[in-house]
């Protein structure tokens, strides 16, 4: 079933091509996620529509597409990419003081009952090349 959108709302072509394609965009995303996410794959399905809107249907802009579907394909695999390489970057660190990372650390309670590790002014490696 596709979405009719008015010719008065529509003046460029958007519109109707957001209608038209955004479900089989976040359906060729969520196939591919790792796991079955679909906030996910709606916030990268827009990420796509929205390069789109940027790129080729901005005020300004002459650019005609020819094939959506090519080119919603490629952005998407690419917002994908993208997400995936930042989240590859970030990484959740558990506070567990059973972990090892705390093993043969001097440890100093706070007034919260909490541990925390005690500062000795041991310099420790830094990845990426951080000074």
């Amino acid at each position: 079933m596709r979405n009719t959108v008015p010719p008065a709302v529509d003046t460029d072509g958007f519109t109707q091509l957001y209608a038209t394609y955004r479900p089989r965009v976040e359906g060729y995303i969520a196939a591919r996620l790792p796991r079955r996410d679909s906030q996910l794959a709606e916030d990268l399905a827009a990420e796509v529509f929205t390069s789109l809107w940027r790129t080729h249907f901005a005020p300004g802009r002459t650019v005609t597409v020819d094939h959506p579907w090519g080119l919603l394909a490629t952005i998407a695999r690419r917002r994908m990419a993208d997400h995936f390489r930042l989240a590859r970057n970030t990484r959740e660190m558990t506070s567990d003081m059973t972990s090892w990372q705390h093993a043969n650390r001097a440890m100093a309670s706070s007034d919260t009952g909490a541990w925390s590790p005690v500062n000795t002014g041991f310099r420790t490696a830094r990845i990426g090349g951080a000074k």
